[in-house]
């Protein structure tokens, strides 16, 4: 397993001696990418990283550990959406480092909550925030809550106020607030916390799940699934909504993205000097196979101006097919060059070739668009 990343001049030679020696299945990805590197590799199921870098430079990469021994979808009926979860952290001075890392569980008294969503940020005091919720999973404490290392140590887990049965949970910071996005019966909410109080929630739009936002420039956006549950629709397309007035109010847009014949699922945005770029996780319908696509637009209110999502991950080689999912996309600048590094839950195996337990996997994708 490779311990760094191919270099740019590498990854084409790369993918030839892939397709060389490989069915044509395992290799359907429209973008270059360099060799998958697995991060974690326990046999529970790992999932929904969430990835920051800290004031001291160090990255922290946080996910959920589930409690069930199966560990393996649909292994003696094993359902990782039903399992209760643990969330646990890794610190490295580099990315690629964060593989040898160690394993550490965030501390306290964890509440009946599946804890199985974590999304991690670090606010301008350097004050790292993990909040959790269940993801639809278990519990009877089904809000969502939230932990904080600080130069004191770890503290919580604490109640985020308004979010009762709040399935899906993501936040945002910018210079003097946090916003947490979440959704409760399908409606997509927003609740900030400014000097040290929480404000009331905020409807963002309705028949939406798992948003995730992004702050840039005074502009605060969220991405979300569609979703009609009366109607039976799930996931059809993914949508986008945009606040200028710190998230007091909303102008959503429908479909910027969307994989023909697929469940559209796990959006997340990142924004580079200019560019937007959107991530998700189409499911094909098969119950088998979910992989990774990405989608951009230099003017992400023009709805027309999305491009054609394109592949990412495969998720295949031959007839065997797992979920590549919960992408979490950093852009970042490596001297002259702007470079995305994906991490996002597989259940690959460490070959490649056929389903296995989940755990957190890293890619650089290519970050050119196609535009």
């Amino acid at each position: 397993m490779m311990k760094n990343y191919i270099a740019a001049g590498a990854v084409a030679a790369a993918i030839i001696l892939i397709l060389a020696a490989c069915p044509v299945s395992a290799v359907q990805v429209n973008l270059p990418v360099s060799v998958p590197v697995q991060i974690t590799s326990d046999s529970h199921y790992e999932r929904n990283p969430s990835v920051l870098k800290g004031d001291n430079g160090m990255w922290w990469l946080f996910y959920t550990r589930g409690r069930d021994d199966r560990g393996v979808r649909g292994y003696n009926d094993y359902n990782p959406d039903s399992d209760y979860y643990d969330i646990y952290y890794r610190v490295a001075r580099t990315k690629e480092g964060l593989r040898s890392a160690q394993d550490h569980k965030v501390p306290g008294i964890y509440p009946d909550n599946a804890q199985r969503d974590v999304s991690a940020i670090k606010t301008g005091d350097g004050t790292i925030w993990v909040f959790t919720s269940t993801g639809l999973g278990p519990g009877a404490d089904r809000s969502a809550y939230y932990y904080r290392y600080d130069s004191s140590g770890w503290s919580g887990p604490a109640i985020v106020p308004w979010t009762d049965y709040a399935a899906h949970v993501n936040a945002v910071t910018d210079s003097d607030s946090i916003f947490v996005f979440y959704d409760v019966g399908y409606k997509l909410n927003v609740t900030v916390y400014r000097d040290q109080q929480w404000s009331a929630p905020v409807l963002v739009t309705t028949n939406a799940t798992i948003g995730k936002g992004l702050s840039d420039r005074g502009k605060l956006y969220v991405v979300w699934s569609h979703i009609v549950e009366s109607e039976n629709v799930w996931g059809d397309w993914i949508g986008f909504s945009v606040s200028n007035d710190n998230g007091l109010t909303w102008q959503s847009y429908d479909q910027i993205a969307a994989w023909s014949g697929a469940t559209n699922w796990d959006p997340a945005l990142i924004k580079g000097t200019k560019v937007f770029k959107l991530f998700f996780a189409p499911d094909t319908g098969t119950g088998k196979q979910q992989f990774i696509a990405m989608s951009s637009s230099d003017n992400p209110e023009d709805t027309a101006s999305w491009s054609i999502p394109v592949r990412v991950t495969n998720a295949q080689f031959g007839l065997n097919s797992w979920w590549d999912f919960w992408p979490d996309p950093l852009e970042i600048a490596e001297g002259r060059a702007i470079v995305v590094d994906l991490f996002y839950a597989s259940e690959r195996n460490s070959a490649g070739t056929e389903m296995t337990d989940s755990n957190i996997w890293m890619m650089r994708v290519n970050p050119a668009t196609g535009k």
